[in-house]
């Protein structure tokens, strides 16, 4: 029986990538520019969840045009400010961060509130109320023979 060995590219570039940064002696990764969400529909609204622990709410800029939000910020870094020692492991990420997204419908932009708990940025996007469905009641109209 015969095994076939591939070579992925993608590793090759990863081992060239770990290399370059032992190499240029890099400390730290910079902030990934997108981050976990998820985009929920109800029949009002569309609820967008993204997941911004250790952000400041604060420092967060939320804004929606033609269709498309986006949520970007700044997480600083302070290893300036800090004087405790030398760093072995540093893990914690810091730059700033961005997502953009189009939105799958018609928004109420007037409407659009946000709120953070515990590291959860919650956008509430309500749809217009022309664009909600609209519940139609059958009636019945019983034939009466009259003889």
């Amino acid at each position: 029986m015969a095994y076939m060995i591939r070579r992925s590219p993608y590793w090759r570039n990863q081992f060239l990538e770990r290399a370059m940064n032992r190499y240029l002696d890099m400390e730290s990764e910079q902030l990934p520019s997108g981050f976990p969400l998820d985009v929920l529909e109800t029949d009002t609204e569309y609820t967008v969840k993204a997941d911004v622990a250790g952000f400041d709410p604060e420092k967060i800029e939320i804004t929606y045009d033609d269709n498309t939000l986006s949520i970007k910020g700044l997480v600083e870094d302070d290893t300036e400010k800090s004087e405790e020692g030398k760093y072995h492991v540093r893990e914690r990420r810091f730059g700033s961060f961005y997502r953009s997204i189009s939105m799958p419908g018609v928004i109420d932009a007037d409407q659009i509130t946000a709120d953070s708990d515990n590291g959860i940025l919650v956008v509430h996007l309500p749809k217009k109320p022309e664009t909600q469905p609209k519940k139609i009641n059958v009636v019945s109209k019983k034939i009466v023979d009259s003889e």
